[in-house]
């Protein structure tokens, strides 16, 4: 009786069971290089092989691995195009399938061989900038934290307590910052100057009384900023003795770089070099219309941050955002006005401060 209740039961689930697990797996293409697109070249590539092996091709056979050879050709730059089109669109793991899948079809392709080398040193730098930017995050948000102990340290008073919950946010940002450092060192070496910046002001801030105390931690920290800025500073290079096509390549690639790294103030001075070098470049527009659109997010998000810092009377760190979005935007009027404003409450504040009977 047993065995029939479970015959029954396994008939009216069956129906119900995926399909898939009744059939065998088949690979599925990935996007932008079709099964018939895949199997072609594989069978192209198969013939080319077979009649590369023979001793004496007759014209029509050496007619034919030259076709072949080409028709091979197109089949690695439409996978290296598309690679580039899912990059460009933020799909790094499409784009690896991509050229891993073109490179199984073809294993001896050089140029397949060299894209995914390329391939992979891109991704393996965006992902050292993500990481620093996650830790910049981190590290704004425990300043942010800052002024909360501080209003709990108010509250509560002196204690054992409060000793101890305050020493332990401080090994937090002391962390925070050394970890700050060691990415912006990395950012400096391949010369990501802007982010550097941005790390290691952070980090200064973090490390906050420590780095009174800490002389050869202030030097270094501070060489570190200095050489930052001194490369931010720079103007934009002059045209070199290569060819000017070259070098309008070379720079339409860099801006395009700086402008998936974020790095609006190199994205700036590519800009400004190829509009004098190259105005009639026919990829020139997108990318500046790209570059004043991340500029005008990057500013707004900026106002925006900055307003709720100010209104919740975090007013130094409200100018410090302020500041670094009008070094990317310095005829923004809104960023003017309101650095003027809030420097001029902290002047009243601390004028108020230092006043006989004055003190807060």
């Amino acid at each position: 009786m047993c065995n029939r209740r479970l015959a029954l039961l396994w008939f009216l689930l069956l129906p119900l069971l995926p399909a898939c697990s009744l059939m065998p797996i088949q690979e599925q293409a990935p996007q932008g290089l079709p099964a018939d697109t895949l199997q072609q070249a594989r069978q192209q590539s198969a013939e080319l092989h077979r009649l590369q092996e023979l001793d004496a091709a007759t014209p029509d056979q050496q007619r034919q691995i030259r076709q072949l050879h080409s028709r091979l050709q197109q089949f690695e730059h439409s996978a290296i195009r598309s690679a580039s089109r899912l990059e460009r669109q933020g799909d790094w793991h499409g784009a690896e399938r991509v050229l891993q899948v073109a490179a199984e079809v073809l294993p001896d392709s050089q140029t397949l061989n060299s894209a995914q080398q390329q391939f992979s040193e891109r991704r393996e730098l965006r992902e050292e900038r993500v990481r620093m930017d996650m830790a910049i995050h981190r590290g704004e948000r425990l300043l942010q934290d800052a002024e909360a102990y501080q209003r709990l340290r108010q509250l509560k008073g002196p204690g054992i307590l409060t000793w101890l919950e305050l020493q332990n946010f401080h090994r937090k940002c002391r962390s925070s910052a050394e970890e700050l450092q060691d990415h912006a060192q990395q950012a400096l070496q391949r010369g990501d100057y802007t982010l550097a910046q941005r790390g290691l002001k952070v980090a200064r801030r973090l490390y906050g009384n420590d780095l009174l105390q800490d002389k050869e931690q202030r030097e270094r920290i501070d060489q570190d900023l200095a050489q930052a800025n001194r490369h931010l500073r720079r103007p934009p290079r002059h045209v070199s003795q290569t060819s000017p096509k070259a070098d309008n390549k070379r720079g339409i690639e860099e801006l395009q770089q700086a402008l998936d790294a974020g790095d609006l103030q190199s994205a700036r001075q590519q800009l400004s070099q190829l509009q004098q070098q190259a105005p009639q470049n026919p990829l020139l527009p997108p990318l500046q219309a790209r570059f004043q659109s991340q500029l005008h997010t990057r500013v707004e998000t900026a106002i925006r941050h900055g307003n709720e810092l100010y209104s919740n009377g975090e007013i130094e760190q409200a100018v410090a955002v302020w500041r670094d979005a009008k070094a990317l935007a310095p005829d923004n009027v809104e960023l003017t006005t309101n650095i003027t404003r809030a420097e001029k409450v902290l002047e009243n504040l601390k004028a108020l401060s230092t006043s006989p009977g004055g003190e807060l």
